[in-house]
């Protein structure tokens, strides 16, 4: 949000922020005005992500666990799955020197 808003008064042009986000409740909860009792410990950051939300200064979007390329950094996985994940990130491995 810092550099988006450092753009803005740069004058240049940038597309709305996007948040990838694999939990259905979190996208729900962002894009709905109503706080529910259960989520008071976390209002102050609702509000805020609801507040730039509303005026369409971010975008949280689900993506399916399955699609979830941060899990490459975050999570002990498979060969394959790790080398299927990294070539998401377009990160190809290194050479080994000779």
């Amino acid at each position: 949000m810092w550099i988006q808003t450092l753009l803005s008064e740069l004058k240049v042009h940038h597309s709305t922020l996007v948040i990838f986000c694999d939990n259905m409740s979190i996208v729900a909860l962002a894009h709905n005005p109503v706080l529910h009792a259960r989520t008071k410990h976390m209002e102050l950051d609702l509000f805020f992500v609801r507040e730039k939300v509303a005026a369409k200064r971010l975008q949280v979007v689900h993506v399916p666990a399955i699609d979830q390329c941060a899990d490459v950094l975050t999570k002990a996985l498979s060969p394959s799955r790790f080398c299927e994940l990294r070539s998401k990130l377009q990160v190809v491995e290194s050479p080994h020197p000779t």
